[in-house]
């Protein structure tokens, strides 16, 4: 197998006219080759058609990374291709990676500097392939694991959360490192080696310098035969996401953080698993494991109507597999909680516990910002709702207990059976904030406006709106 650069331009033929290719240069073999290639084809073939930049990220792991960077100016400055330097800072982590925390800031530095028409170019190759199999093979990857690193993809968000996408490329897949070191040493190239790449006290250094030498012994073809499995796990994912999209279409509702546990019960345990990685992949939260999602489908759908269920789990917001939470620059942890409430599944996000004495002063139409709780805003009507109180200063507060409710055209009730009635989710009850006029309890957000103050036909009024404070609600 040889490397050479009509085989790197075949790989670009999807490529938009006019765009900007970005690599990710690190100063080492694969991203040197890659810049060189790309370099070297720009000035073969036509110069507008496509242009050329780098971004080089230092982590300041090592003490070599200052040489590193300046290696890499000095590479960008001789062949005149723009470079771009991003220091980043890495916090170790209680339980996390510090190959995972590197690669989280990586690719945020990558979504801070690519623009609209940027294209984002890495240098992964053939053996960075066979690595990342044979790991996710150890952890008991499923297909979408197996399926490895995607020679093409999106990176980034779409508009539903933080709008970013930009097409990512990695034209090396099918080639060696051998190929790529041959290729190099004919051009005569220069580049940089990582001292950590000798430690094998990270799992992908002990498999590539400790297992797969002997592997390569007895398989030699190995590479090429793990190529052809991971991309028979992509198309199997692919099949499995086409089954999950038409069985999401039966069990989704109007807010795409619940779905519908009677559609869902109908289907067989594989399917509901599948189906509910593929609803928290929608929603950007990382696949809990096989552990968890088995203990929705034996303990959170088959529970009584009238019980209140729920699985949490701990999301490090770092994917195991290829490209969701890596590439978002987010990190830490999140825990994560789906509900059972009625024939509904809830996705929630823990939220700060909140103090029943808490009480606020709000003077609409001024939005109010609830702390730990979200906010409050009103929306102007006429004849619906809240009667406007203009220059009226309004307490908030929230329930401590015993509290009575009076909406309007009712008798006076509980709240506590107020909101049972109006299916307000019980753990949405306490952090439910409570609109006073004095002592007087005069709206319930969400469910209802009290005795002699809703508005009167005609008369201008605000629909009061309770936002709790995520993407993903809090629970």
């Amino acid at each position: 197998m040889t490397f050479t650069e009509q085989s790197l331009s075949a790989q670009l033929a999807g490529i938009p006219q006019g765009s900007r290719l970005v690599v990710a240069f690190s100063g080492g073999l694969d991203s040197s080759v890659l810049l060189w290639s790309l370099f070297r084809l720009l000035q073969q073939n036509n110069p507008g058609a496509f242009g050329l930049a780098a971004i080089h990220v230092n982590h300041g792991l090592s003490p070599n990374a200052a040489t590193w960077q300046q290696f890499c100016a000095d590479t960008c400055a001789r062949l005149g291709v723009e470079l771009r330097v991003e220091q980043v800072h890495i916090s170790r982590q209680s339980g996390a990676s510090l190959e995972n925390l590197a690669r989280q800031q990586r690719y945020a530095a990558f979504i801070r500097c690519l623009q609209p028409g940027d294209c984002l170019v890495m240098g992964h190759h053939l053996d960075d392939q066979a690595e990342t199999f044979l790991l996710r093979t150890l952890r008991g990857s499923g297909p979408r694991g197996l399926a490895a690193m995607p020679a093409t993809r999106t990176l980034g968000r779409g508009a539903s959360l933080r709008p970013f996408l930009r097409p990512l490329l990695r034209p090396l897949l099918g080639v060696t490192r051998q190929a790529l070191e041959h290729f190099a040493r004919a051009q005569q190239l220069q580049w940089i080696e990582d001292e950590s790449n000798d430690s094998t006290a990270f799992d992908r250094n002990f498999c590539r310098h400790e297992l797969l030498p002997l592997i390569a012994k007895r398989w030699p073809t190995y590479r090429e035969n793990w190529r052809r499995s991971a991309e028979l796990c992509a198309e199997a994912e692919v099949l499995l996401q086409e089954l999950a999209a038409q069985d999401y279409a039966l069990t989704a509702t109007q807010d795409e953080t619940v779905i519908a546990v009677a559609a869902l019960a109908q289907l067989s345990p594989a399917r509901q698993r599948n189906l509910l990685r593929y609803w928290l992949q929608r929603l950007r939260v990382a696949d809990p494991g096989w552990n968890t999602l088995q203990q929705i489908v034996t303990e959170l759908l088959p529970a009584a109507i009238d019980a209140q269920p729920e699985v949490s789990w701990e999301d490090r917001c770092e994917d195991r597999y290829e490209g969701r939470y890596e590439d978002s620059g987010e990190s830490g942890a999140v825990r994560r909680v789906l509900r059972r409430f009625r024939d509904r599944l809830y996705l929630l996000q823990a939220a700060p516990s909140l103090t029943s004495t808490e009480c606020y002063d709000w003077t609409p139409p001024a939005p109010l910002a609830l702390p730990g709780n979200g906010g409050l805003r009103v929306s102007p009507g006429i004849g619906s709702g809240l009667r406007q109180l203009q220059g009226t200063v309004l307490q908030i507060r929230y329930r401590q207990g015993g509290e009575s409710c009076r909406l309007a055209g009712r008798r006076t009730r509980a709240l506590k059976k107020v909101l049972q009635d109006a299916a307000v989710a019980p753990w949405l009850r306490e952090r439910l904030p409570l609109l006073y006029a004095g002592d007087e309890l005069i709206c319930v957000p969400g469910v209802g406006i009290c005795e002699g103050w809703q508005a009167q036909a005609g008369e201008p009024s605000w629909e009061v709106i309770w936002s709790p404070h995520s993407d993903i609600p809090a629970c």
